[in-house]
Formats: C-alpha cells, sequence, structure tokens
C-alpha cells in the first residue's frame, strides 16, 4: 500500500492536472487518472488513462488497486442554468467547463472547476455521482441519502396518481383509495435504503438501469442518490398530484404525506 497524500498535495495536483488539461485544448475527452506515492508522499506518479464515454461507465463496479494513493477524473462537460428546462449541452447560453476531482485513500478529497477562457477555481468537497463512483472504488463510504426512504415512496405514489389521471378527469378519492392503502402498507413495513439496496443487489427490479452488481458495489448513499436521481422532484411531483386529484383525494395525500412525516403543502412558486 502506498504512502497517504496529503489534503494540500491532492489540491495542487488537481490544479496541476488541470493546468496539463488545459494545455493539451478543449474536447479532448475525459481522463481517469491515478496517484501513486511511490516511496513517499513527496515521490509520487501519475497515470492517465483516456475514458470512452461517461465516465460513469468507466468506474462503475471498478474498485482501485491497493497501491494507488488517490483516484480521480479530469472531464469536460456543459454548464447552463437550471431554469433552461433541457440538459446542459443543449441549453441556451451554455458554457464549457471542465471538472478535475481526485479522492484520497484516507478519504480526503480536492476538486476544481474551469470555464472555457477562465480561470481554474478550486472547489472544496465536491458531491454527485462521479465523486460517489470514485468514493466507492477506493472503497470509502459515500454521503448518507439525500433524503429519506419515505420520500421515494412518495414520489413512487406521486407517479402513479399522475399514471391514473386522464385529461382533465381529476383522479378520485374511490380510485386513489386502493393504491394509496398499497403505499401505506410499504411505508409501514419500516423498510430502509440499505434494504432496498441488498434486494437490488440480489436482482430485484428497483431501477431499470442498474444492475445487481452494481447495486451491490454501491453502498446506501449512493444507492439512494442514483435511485432518485432516476425520477423528478418531490416539490415537482407534489405539484403534478394536485392538480391531479380532487380536493377530497388530495386530503387524503397529504394526511398519507404527514403520516410519513413528510412536507404535505405545495411550495408556491417564486
Amino acid at each position: 500500500m502506498s504512502e497517504p497524500i496529503t489534503t494540500e498535495q491532492l489540491a495542487a495536483l488537481v490544479a496541476a492536472i488541470d493546468s496539463g488539461a488545459e494545455a493539451r485544448g478543449w474536447n479532448e475527452g475525459h481522463l481517469l487518472v491515478r496517484v501513486e506515492a511511490c516511496t513517499g508522499p513527496d515521490d509520487i506518479e501519475l497515470g492517465f488513462k483516456n475514458i470512452d464515454g461517461h465516465p460513469l461507465e468507466t468506474l462503475m463496479g471498478f474498485t482501485a488497486p491497493r497501491e494507488w494513493s488517490a483516484l480521480g477524473v479530469c472531464a469536460e462537460g456543459w454548464a447552463a442554468s437550471t431554469d433552461s428546462g433541457c440538459r446542459p449541452s443543449q441549453a441556451k447560453g451554455r458554457m464549457r467547463m471542465r471538472t478535475t476531482v481526485l479522492v484520497s485513500r484516507d478519504g480526503p478529497v480536492a476538486s476544481g472547476l474551469r470555464f472555457a477562457g477562465e480561470d481554474f477555481t478550486p472547489m472544496p468537497g465536491g458531491e454527485g455521482m462521479i465523486l460517489d463512483a470514485l468514493l466507492r472504488a477506493m472503497r470509502l463510504p459515500t454521503a448518507p441519502p439525500p433524503a429519506r426512504f419515505e420520500e421515494w415512496l412518495a414520489r413512487l405514489l406521486f407517479m402513479t396518481i399522475a399514471g391514473h389521471h386522464r385529461g382533465d378527469r381529476r383522479v378520485g378519492w374511490a380510485q386513489l383509495r386502493p393504491v394509496l392503502e398499497r403505499y401505506d402498507e410499504l411505508g409501514s413495513a419500516g423498510g430502509t435504503w440499505e434494504q432496498l439496496r441488498a434486494m437490488a443487489a440480489k436482482g430485484h427490479r428497483v431501477t431499470s438501469d442498474l444492475t445487481a452488481e452494481d447495486a451491490a458495489w454501491m453502498d446506501e448513499g449512493m444507492f439512494a442518490r442514483w435511485v432518485l436521481g432516476e425520477i423528478p422532484s418531490y416539490d415537482h411531483l407534489l405539484t403534478e398530484a394536485r392538480r391531479s386529484t380532487t380536493p377530497e383525494a388530495f386530503t387524503q395525500v397529504r394526511r398519507q404525506l404527514r403520516a410519513w412525516g413528510l412536507r404535505s403543502r405545495v411550495r408556491r412558486a417564486a
């Protein structure tokens, strides 16, 4: 096993990797980065590998060799306003960006961002599926789930309601009641993200784009973010549920949400 790398060294390496990518030019693809401390933390060797496709396709299921002191990715992408209503790569006013992140064997993370034509900016910490995948590749835990298990159930309930909505005819209480009872039973069973992940790791279908092997490789936090990332936000779905149900039916939906300890009022648009 290689020697640990300090947080300061990790941050300096991130800046150096970005500088090298800047010299290479844009639109050259993504890089997987390995760091080895050969005889000590001051004797560092960097290795690079071109990544075909999205970095997650390379990282999912990967376990870094024990001799690697750090693992990272230098990836290009697009940045755009969250209000654009489409993918950043398709948004008007989008900006080319490069993100570099390194994860140390001991857990520290260093990252930075550069927009095309601008200076490199160090970014403390980080978040996202690529960071999660790097942490798991180093056999490190990711951040806790971003939401409770019951919120996932609520989002599924909202989407089921939307599936029953037809034209101008709202879903009434008589139609909704058996659906609500089924989800109440699931919520009362005391399920957790870790139990759901374990089921997915055994081959149970939780989301269409996740294999049993990948679910087994993930931890609870990464798994929850992956699953929640595949469905619309709680606020959006709650608003749609109110529009899709009669007042009586939505009153029962709100009662169920309160029983799960979730927010039941629709937020007003700013």
